[in-house]
């Protein structure tokens, strides 16, 4: 078997291990990580015929009972209650018990969908992810937030539960087109922003090449920075709304397109700009750190103006609505220099207009 390595995340009574490789799936072994018998694959249709391949291989080299699977189409629309209760309709009539496994494959759709299966049916039942995009691989698939969209914002129904594991294998990132690609470096720049001004500097040198032994590493550097926050703060009670660095506005500017124009990944590019130019305008960011947090954005390919379909005030009502508000007051994580953030409320309206204007 090929190299794999593997981290463990610590939280009380729901602790476990992302395991790291590339091109491991197909060999690994199931039962080494969970002894279900009934097994159900929820997969994105967008994957190619050889990813799935290799995760049934994966599945039936485990001898399953019973195995059945969903395919749906990823996106946004079906982020939702809809085609939560078909899947869980399916799981009812195919007899499906307690002592059942989610294997989720796909981004991170995929995987905050079937965490959300995984934590309501029959009360709870054991879920492993497997992410194949670049952002679900370093952010989605780790840390146990579940959540499904409502009809015009997202994310705002969902649990906290945690998998049992995940495997991060890169070789499924060779399927992946540019743009998917710029989408998964907006979490790693996040968390260098946040945490991590050395990990800053390596993003700034890297050339970018997805086959590479440096990719890899920064995978699981970004995995560790989400993990640390992550058992400090299972239910974003204090520091992991660190991680919602750039997300208020990336929230609403997705919102507002009624998620048919940036994506996510592309969403939060735009977020931290705006967070970015907010901590400026609040004087807690220097303009030489502001134009390296822009030069960074621009080196991987993310926009860094908002979209022309998306004016300051519909923006500004729309995080009205954000869930990591307090008291009916706006929340932001801004950056207090690089590497450091800090989380502040009755920001005056004109200030947060003007850091749209990137």
């Amino acid at each position: 078997m090929k190299k794999i390595e593997h981290l463990r995340v610590n939280i009380p009574n729901s602790s476990y291990k992302i395991y790291f490789g590339d091109n491991f799936i197909a060999n690994f072994p199931l039962k080494k990580i969970s002894n279900a018998k009934e097994i159900f694959l929820i997969f994105d249709s967008k994957l190619p015929e050889s990813s799935l391949k290799k995760v049934h291989s994966f599945i039936k080299k485990s001898k399953p009972s019973k195995f059945e699977s969903f395919k749906f189409v990823a996106n946004e629309k079906n982020k939702s209650l809809e085609t939560s209760e078909r899947i869980l309709e399916k799981f009812i009539d195919l007899r499906f018990s307690r002592e059942s496994l989610i294997v989720s494959l796909g981004g991170g759709i995929t995987t905050d969908i079937s965490g959300f299966i995984a934590s309501v049916f029959l009360r709870g039942i054991d879920v492993i992810h497997i992410p194949t995009t670049l952002l679900a691989q370093v952010d989605a698939s780790i840390g146990g937030k579940t959540g499904v969209n409502s009809k015009k914002y997202k994310n705002m129904i969902g649990t906290f539960k945690q998998p049992n594991s995940v495997l991060i294998d890169t070789d499924f990132l060779k399927s992946l087109n540019k743009r998917h690609i710029a989408a998964g470096y907006s979490e790693i720049i996040k968390h260098a922003l946040i945490d991590d001004v050395k990990l800053l500097s390596k993003l700034e040198k890297f050339g970018g090449r997805i086959d590479s032994v440096e990719l890899a590493e920064l995978i699981k550097i970004s995995s560790k920075i989400k993990a640390k926050i992550v058992e400090q703060d299972e239910e974003e009670k204090s520091v992991r709304a660190h991680l919602n660095f750039g997300h208020t506005f990336a929230h609403a500017i997705e919102s507002v397109q009624s998620f048919k124009g940036l994506n996510h990944g592309e969403a939060v590019g735009v977020g931290m700009l705006c967070a970015a130019k907010l901590s400026f305008l609040l004087n807690k960011l220097t303009i030489k750190e502001f134009n390296r947090v822009m030069g960074i954005i621009k080196k991987y390919k993310l926009p860094t103006k908002l979209p022309s379909n998306c004016e300051p005030q519909q923006i500004l009502k729309a995080m009205e609505l954000d869930k990591k508000n307090k008291n009916n007051s706006l929340r932001f994580i801004i950056l207090n220099g690089l590497g450091k953030v800090e989380i502040i409320e009755n920001v005056p309206e004109e200030k947060i207009l003007n850091s749209l204007k990137i």
